[in-house]
């Protein structure tokens, strides 16, 4: 009975495959805005980029689209749900005009995409850890042909600008919005001031 009742509740707790690119783009939506990545490349000197994400709407297909600035490794792209295979496509041009393109899955809060490549062909894997709706942290990694150990090639920090890096989860001031300490209780109701 406990063995039923538990795998009752492990499959009710799934995430279930979105049905359409309207619902799979909701689960990343909050990467729409302005967000400065720093980049720390595997023996090299780490910098500094802007990247911007907006929706991009045809009709009833969803997807984000990126702008790069100051960027050294890529300047555009396009992250997209393929119902059909299930899985995320970010498609993206690299500074030399070149296209890539990779795929994968979000479990959680992380999405691993792999380049789509031969499999006879060397093979990138680009990482996203969402740690939260401000900040989260990104790596790429590269394999060699005809082997199966990944090895690390950059860790990359992401920081969304215009709002503040560090929020107050607690009860809001009902004066000015800040950070509420102060609990009073008026008509059977309790309020927070600063």
């Amino acid at each position: 009975m406990k063995i039923a009742l538990i795998g009752l509740l492990f499959f009710a707790f799934q995430e279930k495959d979105p049905a359409s690119t309207k619902e799979a783009m909701k689960r990343v939506q909050f990467l729409v805005g302005e967000w400065k990545a720093t980049w720390s490349p595997e023996g090299k000197d780490a910098w500094e980029e802007t990247q911007a994400w907006e929706y991009k709407i045809e009709k009833e297909e969803y997807a984000l689209q990126v702008a790069v600035k100051e960027g050294k490794r890529f300047k555009e792209g396009l992250l997209s749900y393929d119902v059909k295979k299930k899985a995320f496509r970010l498609e993206m041009t690299r500074i030399d005009d070149k296209k890539e393109t990779y795929e994968g899955k979000l479990a959680g809060k992380e999405l691993v995409l792999d380049q789509v490549v031969d499999e006879k062909a060397a093979q990138e894997r680009i990482g996203f850890n969402f740690l939260r709706d401000n900040r989260f942290l990104g790596d790429t990694q590269h394999r060699e042909a005809g082997t199966k150990a990944w090895t690390s090639t950059a860790a990359i920090q992401y920081t969304k600008q215009g709002v503040p890096f560090v929020r107050s989860e607690g009860p809001k001031c009902l004066v000015t919005g800040g950070s509420g300490s102060i609990e009073v209780a008026y008509g059977g109701k309790t309020y927070y001031v600063c």
